[in-house]
């Protein structure tokens, strides 16, 4: 196992940025991941919703507060490296939605609890470039060449994300011994995954819904294309806003993640892409709640009121709007755990 290392949160601005120790000697090809999507890739759970983790009713998940608490110090990690915004450094909490991105700052993404399993099964060094613009469609914003340009718009005003997506990996990729000096220019790197969690502000505009399995497909082809990696693994976040139920009251949300769930039907896909389910990642008690008198028609607020003790359970779970998962550090753990997993399964074949 490699080493990791843990460092005292900034309680009250920024969290420290340097790696306590040099990097970790790793061999072989750095192994290079891309995780794109709006704000929910982004990230926007406080660090100190993580602790709700080890108040899950499941021994197991809420076990994992030791793997990234173990000391009563988030962990990080010098052998997985983060470029996003502004911010080239070791895996570390911070990297999720902040005002300034030229520094880290208090919030999670998928990519902190993505990035320490990876860490943990691939000997090589990790590099996980993070794109996840707030507000953003996969019909027009990351539309990508292929799948042309919509009726009635012009070219220029379609696939702009998709664009600046593909400029941030290059620069990256082009400046890799600027960012980071450990990296072996000798061993070179390897293109290994795409990570897509994205859907929300496609549930507004009806040919968004109707065409994003297609739109879906073509954005994965074309990413594969563009870095010349034609088997580059890819995992897909099916959007679980308001958790499971919620498609049973909004078919708009259905029509959304029945597209993700699309690539899971494609022939030359089997064993390469894989869209897994977010929904039941976000806490049920939460949700009971939050969605109460509408997803949770057992409940009416105006005579069932939330209670003090619920009051303070939301204040030590969430930390953002119904949107954004709730900023629920307990889910962007266990989502990120799912995504590496789901990755490691298809990297192994």
């Amino acid at each position: 196992m490699k080493k990791i290392h843990s460092r005292i949160l900034a309680v009250a601005v920024v969290l420290l940025a340097a790696p306590l120790s040099p990097s970790v000697h790793a061999t072989g090809k750095l192994k290079v991941f891309i995780l794109a999507g709006q704000s929910n890739m982004d990230g926007q759970a406080n660090v100190s919703t993580i602790d709700f983790l080890g108040e899950d009713p499941d021994p197991a998940r809420a076990a994992l507060l030791k793997t990234f608490k173990p000391n009563g110090k988030l962990v990080t990690r010098d052998d997985v490296w983060v470029a996003n915004g502004g911010v080239y450094d070791t895996l570390q909490p911070g990297f999720g939605g902040r005002k300034n991105y030229d520094k880290l700052g208090n919030n999670i993404g998928p990519e902190y609890a993505f990035g320490y399993y990876m860490g943990e099964a691939l000997a090589e060094q990790v590099l996980l470039i993070k794109y996840g613009p707030g507000g953003q469609s996969l019909y027009v914003n990351f539309r990508p060449p292929s799948a042309g340009v919509p009726d009635g718009m012009k070219p220029e005003n379609v696939g702009g994300q998709y664009r600046a997506l593909v400029e941030i990996v290059h620069e990256v990729l082009d400046n890799l011994k600027k960012h980071y000096p450990a990296y072996d220019e000798k061993a070179g790197y390897e293109m290994a995954g795409f990570v897509w969690f994205q859907g929300y502000n496609d549930l507004f505009d009806d040919k968004g819904r109707a065409e994003y399995g297609a739109n879906l497909v073509h954005l994965i082809k074309d990413l594969r294309k563009e870095f010349k990696a034609p088997d580059m693994k890819t995992v897909v976040g099916v959007m679980g806003v308001n958790g499971v139920h919620v498609e049973e009251v909004n078919p708009k949300q259905k029509a959304v993640r029945d597209g993700q769930r699309f690539v899971n039907t494609v022939p030359e896909f089997k064993g390469n892409v894989k869209a897994i389910e977010s929904a039941p990642l976000v806490d049920p008690r939460i949700i009971a709640i939050k969605t109460a008198g509408w997803v949770n028609k057992d409940r009416d607020l105006k005579t069932q009121p939330v209670t003090p003790e619920e009051q303070a359970m939301l204040q030590r779970a969430t930390s953002s709007q119904g949107f954004h998962y709730f900023g629920e550090g307990r889910f962007f753990i266990l989502l990120g755990k799912a995504f590496a997993e789901t990755m490691l399964e298809m990297l192994k074949k």
